[in-house]
């Protein structure tokens, strides 16, 4: 039933069924996973980690435990360690698609960026229609200035699914950094219509305009990022300190960092 309620959003109350199976039975590995998955929607990634420890604690070769410690480490900044439990969940389950992906991820926060992406070819040798797996590609290659590769995978991940607005803006950028500004707009300009609350893709937009001479179309665009990042930080700082009154230092730590990278932009 637990999981049930974590598949319609309702994480608290599957928290609470997970306790109650625990109570029945703390030394069952399934409720203490899914129960710091739950934690992990609600941002509680020091109690996620304790959860998969609990977990890990009980079967050493649980790989899902194993990857999902490996998330929560790196949601709050952890990559390191976050590559190593990847690695540990790899090596119990070797076709192990979202560790694989993972672990790319991680070792492109670290700017590993070859090998972030041999790890998404690996997914993908695994499984073609993987999208997260060509989305991050096309990121890693956006990261390494290489935006003439990043629209390979990109124009992959589209092909599986052609309104998804995160592929999108990542095609749109790489588009605008070419300096192919007509087809950037166009791709921008359809992501937000899905997404209008990505102050990334507004910028984007704004800076694709402002190259064309759209002086009033960049000015618009740039207004409605800074508004959205306005409400962010907002709720960003309210967040962190809640955080820090419930002694989820880590967490609070993570939210004030994501408020200055905002500020920061």
């Amino acid at each position: 039933m637990g999981f049930a309620l974590g598949k319609l959003g309702r994480y608290e109350e599957e928290i609470a069924c997970c306790d109650k199976a625990l109570e029945l039975d703390p030394a069952c590995t399934g409720a203490w996973t899914t129960k710091g998955f739950a934690l992990g929607k609600l941002k509680r990634f020091e109690e996620k980690i304790a959860c998969c420890d609990r977990a890990l604690a009980l079967d050493p070769e649980d790989a899902a435990a194993w990857n999902s410690r490996g998330v929560a480490l790196g949601m709050l900044g952890r990559y390191a360690e976050e590559v190593e439990c990847c690695e540990r969940a790899l090596s119990l389950r070797g076709k192990y698609l979202s560790a694989w992906v993972n672990k790319g991820y991680a070792l492109g926060k670290l700017k590993r960026y070859e090998e972030e992406v041999a790890c998404y070819d690996r997914a993908l040798k695994i499984f073609p229609f993987y999208l997260s797996a060509h989305l991050n590609k096309g990121i890693a290659r956006i990261n390494q200035k290489r935006y003439e590769d990043a629209l390979i995978p990109l124009d992959h991940a589209l092909s599986l699914q052609p309104q998804n607005p995160r592929v999108l803006y990542r095609k749109g950028l790489a588009l605008s950094l070419l300096g192919r500004h007509d087809e950037a707009i166009a791709c921008l300009t359809e992501s937000l219509g899905t997404d209008p609350v990505n102050a990334d893709a507004w910028v984007a937009l704004s800076n694709s305009c402002f190259a064309l001479r759209k002086f009033r179309e960049s000015g618009k665009a740039f207004d409605q990022a800074y508004y959205i990042d306005i409400k962010d930080v907002r709720a960003g700082v309210a967040r962190g300190f809640a955080q820090l009154k419930e002694g989820r230092f880590e967490d609070a730590h993570r939210t004030f960092a994501e408020v200055l990278d905002i500020l920061s932009r």
